[in-house]
């Protein structure tokens, strides 16, 4: 305490400077009507200014939290539209009595924390792992379109099989003809894959849309998967050469949903008691 006393001492000049500067400041604006308005425009501007930086501050650090926020609304709404898909498929069939499966795919969003595009087989590393639902087998999709299916999983984490992957294959189907086939990486363009096994007397076309089939186990039908980008067609070929401009931007993946199919384990086990293989 004593230490303090002698520090204002010493220092009690300065200090009654201090205080007649700031009370002189104080007489000039309150007596002044031209001073007292520059005054308060500027502190005006300064407060805003630092309203501004820490708006920007805090939305920077937010953008996380909204982003999952945005994420998981989009997981609703794909599973509204694969539901209401499925109720409209029901209505048709209820007039010949077979039974349609509601609620069938439920939607878990996951962040991607590790990702690869320029490797032969390329994998995906999830933030979510069999705590939060998944389990291996379950399909993958962005807002985009396809991205793959889940592989290994830990408690907290998930390691799945990216469609660029060589042994990755995709059911799909060219909307407009309903031609079905296999969409498998060619293995060089993260951009690019190709459609397989479609015959050669159906007529695809550049710019055909291609979703998946109602044949794929792990992935709802209709899910985007790209656009045709060529078409050929050699005079012994029994199938085309389609090459697929693909939706998903790989090098840009951020929040995904896992996909899971509450029907997958019966169609498999049904699948391998009648041919010995599954999806």
């Amino acid at each position: 305490m004593g230490s303090l006393f002698r520090f204002l001492y010493e220092y009690r000049l300065f200090f009654l400077f201090i205080l007649l500067e700031l009370a002189s400041f104080w007489l000039i604006i309150n007596n002044n009507i031209k001073q007292g308005n520059s005054f308060l425009n500027s502190s005006n501007e300064v407060s805003a200014k630092l309203m501004e930086v820490s708006d920007a501050v805090t939305g920077y650090f937010g953008l996380v939290q909204e982003n999952e926020k945005l994420a998981k609304e989009n997981a609703k709404l794909n599973s509204m539209l694969v539901r209401s898909e499925q109720i409209i498929q029901k209505m048709a069939m209820d007039s010949i009595h077979i039974p349609a499966m509601e609620n069938q795919y439920t939607f878990i969003v996951a962040k991607v924390i590790n990702n690869s595009v320029a490797r032969p087989n390329n994998y995906i590393t999830l933030n979510k792992g069999s705590l939060d639902g998944i389990k291996p087998g379950m399909g993958i999709i962005s807002p985009q379109g396809v991205v793959g299916r889940v592989m290994v999983c830990s408690p907290h984490f998930s390691t799945a099989t990216s469609l660029l992957h060589s042994k990755m294959l995709i059911s799909a189907e060219i909307s407009r003809i309903n031609a079905s086939g296999s969409l498998k990486w060619g293995g060089f363009d993260p951009d690019r894959a190709n459609l397989e096994f479609v015959a050669r007397h159906l007529k695809p076309k550049k710019g055909d849309t291609i979703r998946t089939s109602e044949y794929s186990n792990i992935l709802p039908e209709g899910i985007h998967v790209g656009v045709i980008n060529s078409v050929k067609l050699k005079d012994d070929a029994t199938f085309y050469n389609i090459v697929v401009d693909l939706a998903t931007d790989f090098s840009t993946l951020n929040f995904v949903y896992v996909i899971d199919n509450k029907l997958k384990r019966e169609k498999d086990t049904l699948q391998f008691q009648t041919t010995g293989q599954v999806e």
